[in-house]
């Protein structure tokens, strides 16, 4: 293998770890927020639907304006969820901060066709954990919420959870095959 050859190998494989990461955190923050979001989009069943809401938030801690739409939340839970909701996304916040510089320290120590195993090694399994610490948040966000829910709130969040968003999407809806063309006119012969 030439050297040329070596340092596209060597690029190809960070871009694919950078992906790699990246996907796997954008996985999580959708997880999260297509509940929010599908059910921000989809009225009650036989009535008008909600005014759409605005978008989920990018890293997967849902706004307690989704939550209060989407779950009908009481006064009271929203009133426990904000302080719990503002300090996990201060914290998930900091994860990213912490993610985009070990990114950066990755992209620096590799730079030019450099190569420090034991450098790379270490900041690859500090990515690692801080991936593992951004998914404990926000699998707490999660437990925390659910565990916040009255049993009808919490069939809801269920409900919505099993069809990945897609309720709602029949058609003529949004995301959904189109309406079917209307039948015929009847023939008038007189």
């Amino acid at each position: 293998m030439n050297a040329k050859n070596f340092r596209q190998n060597l690029k190809g494989e960070k871009e694919s770890m950078k992906n790699r990461v990246l996907t796997f955190i954008g996985i999580g923050a959708l997880i999260i927020g297509a509940v929010i979001f599908a059910a921000a989009q989809n009225g009650p069943q036989g009535g008008p639907p909600h005014p759409p809401g605005p978008p989920p938030p990018p890293f997967g801690i849902p706004s307690l304006e989704h939550l209060t739409q989407a779950l009908n939340l009481t006064d009271a839970q929203a009133a426990e969820l904000k302080p719990f909701l503002d300090s996990e996304r201060t914290t998930l916040d900091a994860l990213m901060k912490k993610m985009g510089d070990l990114h950066k320290q990755l992209e620096d120590a590799t730079a030019q066709g450099r190569f420090d195993e034991a450098q790379v090694r270490s900041l690859a399994s500090q990515m690692g954990q801080t991936q593992t610490d951004m998914i404990v948040e926000q699998e707490r966000t999660k437990a925390k919420i659910y565990n916040s829910l009255t049993p009808e709130q919490r069939a809801k969040a269920d409900e919505l959870h099993k069809h990945g968003g897609q309720r709602g999407r029949g058609p003529g809806g949004p995301g959904g095959p189109p309406q079917p063309p209307p039948p015929p006119p009847p023939s008038s012969d007189n």
